[in-house]
């Protein structure tokens, strides 16, 4: 057997004459006895100036403590093998040196080949050992700094190890699930979380085989976790030892996958809105346009009946309520086109500086017959600082909150109930809460409740594009709007927007001299003949020309001058 030429021995025995054989035997065969030690006091002096690579330690030495309680002392201060001299092995003795974990024992008087022998030996055990122990702490380290949760149990079933991971998923400490059942913190439902299902953990350790299963899993806190939780048993040559169990929090990712699925839908869903906004505009427009055209017309008609036909002067004026009818009517489908509009194109509104007061100032006003018979309005609105927006925009923001809040609660009750709309300034944003007494949001309407076309109303009574351009609008300008509610206690929904300055946007300067009205040349591009019509009649004073194409304006401006053109995009 090669040596190691560098190997350091501490002998540690009183009687000199045995311990100046031992030295020179092991100097003899290349070791480097650099010390003898005669009692327990010198022994752990010698090896705190020079750690040995081992120890020979007799077991009676002379001293206070003997050479058993020496090398207590010695393995709780150094990482170096013990061999034991003696020339005592009663029973007694053998017992008591057990305890202290050595890595041989050598009978007095000491054979060189015996000696040599049992030190290598010990040092290749305790290099084995060494290096066992720093893989240990490598695959503890990694186990305890991975994402996914894993706890190691016994044949029984019993928590050995558990990493930080799996404290946090269990809301347990390690210190306190150790030697306690994995069943007790690990319950464990269906995906829909109503149904427990069998662990496999169970089947892992009957089947002695991988088990792995998506549930949900019930926290301490009665919180549900979307987990995929896959078990392996675990065994060595001599049989089965127990499992590892590996779980994976899918809930986030799964939140994810809801949000890019909604995204993907809202992507489709702009597309289509952009493109039925276009279509009904046009002849939303002709709608609009001729029915404020009749309508002036009517009320010259009634007025110059009034004497000559009083009966046709009426029924000219009930078709003159008739048209205002038909024009309210457009005009709704204008505002749904507008919202189709917003939700199609969120992000181009402008975000300069928009005065917030004036914009919620501005809601109540709108809104302030919606509460009429339903609650009571109440704001609280300190001095608010300009905020990165669009004030039109937040205002339609703020009336959309403020009507569904009053269309929430039934009418009836006015004293009863209340509609609270009030602002604080958390610099660097502001934020706006309208909170009403309402019945509340069912919890799984929450989760929906900006998505578009999602209403909760009646058909008919709402779109469900409200909340969601509102959202759109609000993100639109950096800021964000989130909704808390229970039933029975009404619904709370909170705007945060970001503080402007008014440094940020050059002031618009107002237009002081007045246009003078003069009859005009005018070019009118659109494909729709029925747009054609209507700004004829419109525009009747001023000279115009239709064209409904392209090519066909550009043919009319390289010979011909004008000094309006409206084109279709």
């Amino acid at each position: 057997m090669i040596t190691n030429p560098t190997r350091s021995v501490l002998i540690v025995e009183d009687e000199r004459i045995i311990a100046a054989d031992l030295q020179q035997s092991l100097i003899g065969m290349g070791y480097d006895a650099f010390a003898i030690a005669c009692s327990g006091d010198e022994a752990i002096k010698r090896a705190t100036e020079r750690c040995p690579d081992i120890i020979l330690l007799d077991i009676r030495i002379k001293g206070p403590r003997d050479g058993i309680e020496t090398a207590v002392l010695l393995r709780e201060r150094f990482d170096v093998p013990l061999i034991y001299l003696t020339a005592h092995a009663d029973d007694t003795t053998i017992a008591r040196a057990k305890a202290t974990e050595p890595y041989g024992y050598l009978l007095k008087p000491v054979k060189p080949a015996e000696l040599r022998s049992v030190i290598e030996v010990a040092m290749h055990r305790h290099d084995v050992e060494r290096r066992l122990r720093q893989r240990e702490r490598w695959f503890a380290t990694t186990l305890r700094s991975m994402a996914d949760a894993v706890i190691t149990v016994d044949l029984a079933g019993n928590i050995t190890f558990m990493n930080s991971a799996a404290e946090r998923l269990t809301e347990t400490a390690a210190a306190q699930a150790l030697g306690r059942p994995a069943r007790d913190l690990l319950s464990l439902f269906d995906p829909g979380g109503s149904s427990p299902v069998e662990s496999p953990l169970d089947r892992a350790l009957r089947d002695n085989r991988t088990a792995s299963l998506d549930t949900t899993m019930i926290t301490r806190s009665n919180v549900r976790r979307l987990i995929h939780d896959s078990t392996s048993p675990v065994g060595d040559d001599r049989g089965r030892l127990g499992a590892v169990m590996v779980f994976r929090d899918l809930t986030d990712q799964q939140h994810m996958q809801r949000q890019l699925e909604i995204a993907d839908r809202l992507a489709s869903l702009g597309t289509m809105a952009a493109g039925v906004a276009h279509e009904i505009n046009n002849p939303l427009a002709v709608v609009i346009a001729n029915s404020d055209y009749i309508r002036s017309e009517l009320d010259e008609i009634s007025t110059a009946l009034d004497a000559a036909a009083p009966e046709l002067a009426e029924r000219v004026r009930d078709l003159a309520q008739i048209q205002s009818e038909i024009s309210r009517a457009g005009t709704r489908i204008g505002k749904i086109v507008g919202d189709l509009r917003t939700f199609s194109r969120p992000g181009e509104q402008t975000s300069g500086q928009a005065d917030l007061a004036s914009a919620i100032h501005w809601a109540i006003r709108t809104t302030s017959h919606e509460f009429r018979h339903r609650a009571r309005l109440v704001h609280d609105l300190p001095a608010l600082p300009p905020v990165v927006g669009d004030e039109t925009r937040l205002g339609q923001v703020f009336v959309n909150l403020l009507q569904n809040a009053a269309q929430a609660i039934p009418p009836g009750k006015v004293n009863e109930n209340q509609v609270t709309i009030q602002a604080r300034v958390e610099r660097p944003h502001i934020i706006i809460e309208v909170r009403d007494t309402g019945p509340g949001i069912l919890p799984g309407n929450l989760q929906r409740i900006f998505e578009p076309f999602f209403t909760t109303k009646e058909v008919g009574e709402g779109t469900g594009l409200g909340l969601s351009v509102c959202h759109g609008i609000v993100t639109s300008m950096g800021g964000d709007i989130e909704v808390e509610s229970a039933i029975g206690k009404g619904a709370l929904f909170r705007v945060t927007l970001r503080i402007a300055s008014w440094a940020t946007v050059p002031p618009t300067r107002p237009l002081t001299t007045p246009i003078a009205v003069r009859p005009g040349r005018i070019l009118v591009v659109d494909h729709d003949e029925m747009v054609h019509r209507t700004m004829s009649r419109l525009l009747r004073d001023h000279d115009l020309v239709c064209t409904g194409s392209g090519h066909g304006a550009l043919a009319l401006l390289a010979g011909e001058r004008f000094d309006l053109i409206l084109c279709d995009l």
